[in-house]
């Protein structure tokens, strides 16, 4: 089977309305960037800590407030933390703590 998909220029990540396209069964078949997230899932992820912040905005640009989030250390024994979390915009999530994490401290995974 062939699959042919749509050429992004170099350096430039492909938009939400941004085509796909290929060969399913012998047809040929078109899909957005947004159909294939809604379909596979998207994520986001970022280090979370400065040494000074309680509150951090993370702006994920998943396009939905139905996100799951997970925050880890990021350090031995990488185990899940509990923090507040606001689905804050539909592309933004805030994360409270009740003591400022070192720098990198923990890991924020954001996904659909």
């Amino acid at each position: 089977m062939t699959t042919k998909f749509s050429a992004f220029s170099a350096g430039s990540a492909p938009a939400s309305g941004d085509n796909v396209v290929g060969l399913q069964g012998g047809a040929n078949v078109k899909w957005t960037i947004a159909q294939l997230q809604a379909l596979f899932g998207a994520t986001f992820a970022a280090n979370v800590g400065d040494g000074v912040n309680v509150s951090y905005v993370i702006t994920h640009n998943l396009g939905t407030r139905d996100v799951d989030v997970t925050v880890y250390r990021n350090a031995t024994p990488f185990d899940e933390v509990i923090v507040d979390v606001q689905h804050t915009s539909t592309n933004t999530i805030t994360l409270g703590f009740t003591t400022a994490p070192t720098t990198n401290q923990f890991r924020v995974k954001v996904s659909t």
